[in-house]
């Protein structure tokens, strides 16, 4: 049976000017995804004149979004993550770059690099029910490693090793 729980799920976050030793992130929300991977669109597609398909390869960016507890440490780690590249008057912002290490449950791990915080709130907001909404913030990245389980691994490692040949 495949075990399928998110229970145990560990986020480590790492920009190089704010937050160069990282911290962890564990305090997820219950009331929203705690971490979303939106799907990544690898190739596009166009009809020529004659109606044929035409396919080609495209950069695009690897959108993660982590919902934590609102007022948690993890949230005001990351609130003052999103403060740092936000322009404002009197501040410019850092030039940060950010790596993301997600460990699974079953000690899978993938890496996202080369990313930034894109989006996120300042400040907490207040459910009709009166209690604090979660807080969701949002990634981009440009570059990704890693496996989810150890045959992942082995299986990319067998096929990367059979492109060399």
């Amino acid at each position: 049976m495949v075990n399928i729980s998110g229970f145990g799920l560990k986020l480590n976050i790492v920009a190089l000017q704010t937050f160069p030793m990282g911290f962890d992130i564990e305090s997820f929300a219950d009331d929203a995804d705690a971490l979303f991977i939106d799907d990544t669109e690898t190739s596009g597609y166009e009809m020529d004149f004659a109606g044929s398909l035409v396919a080609y390869d495209k950069a695009a960016p690897i959108l993660v979004a982590v919902s934590v507890i609102p007022n948690s440490e993890d949230d005001i780690n990351l609130k003052l993550l999103l403060q740092s590249r936000k322009a404002s008057f009197k501040w410019l912002p850092i030039q940060d770059v950010t790596t993301m290490v997600v460990t699974y449950p079953d000690r899978g791990r993938v890496v996202f690099s080369n990313g930034t915080i894109v989006s996120g709130p300042l400040a907490d907001s207040v459910l009709s029910t009166g209690r604090r909404k979660s807080n969701t913030y949002r990634f981009a990245f440009g570059a990704f490693a890693g496996a989810q389980s150890s045959r992942q691994l082995v299986v990319g490692t067998i096929q990367s090793l059979l492109g060399l040949i």
